[in-house]
C-alpha cells in the first residue's frame, strides 16, 4: 500500500513536471525600455513635445493671466501619465517612471 502510493506521487510529480516544462520554456522575455519606445514611437514623440512645452512654459516671463502654474503640474502628470501608458508591461514604480527618457 505504501508502495504504491510513492508510485502514485512519483507519477503525478512527473506528469506535472511536464506539464509545467512549456509554461515555463514559452515564458516572454523581458522587455526593455528600448523595446517599448520603439514600439511606440508616437507616444515617445508626444512626450517630446510636451517636454518641450514645459521647458517654455519655466522660461516664460508671462504668468499667462494665472494659467502657468497649472498648465505646468497638468503638463508634468500628462507626461507621468504617458510614460506609465508606455512602459506598463515593464511594472514600473512612479519613481523610476519618471526617471525614464
Amino acid at each position: 500500500m505504501k508502495t504504491n502510493r510513492i508510485l502514485m506521487a512519483a507519477v503525478l510529480a512527473g506528469a506535472l513536471g511536464f506539464v509545467a516544462a512549456p509554461l515555463v520554456a514559452s515564458a516572454a522575455p523581458e522587455l526593455t525600455i528600448q523595446q517599448e519606445r520603439a514600439a511606440h514611437p508616437r507616444i515617445v514623440e508626444a512626450i517630446h513635445h510636451m517636454q518641450e512645452a514645459l521647458h517654455e512654459l519655466e522660461a516664460a516671463p508671462d504668468d499667462f493671466g494665472g494659467n502657468k502654474a497649472r498648465a505646468m503640474a497638468d503638463t508634468r502628470q500628462a507626461i507621468h501619465s504617458l510614460k506609465k501608458a508606455l512602459y506598463f508591461r515593464l511594472k514600473l514604480d512612479d519613481a523610476a517612471i519618471d526617471r525614464a527618457e
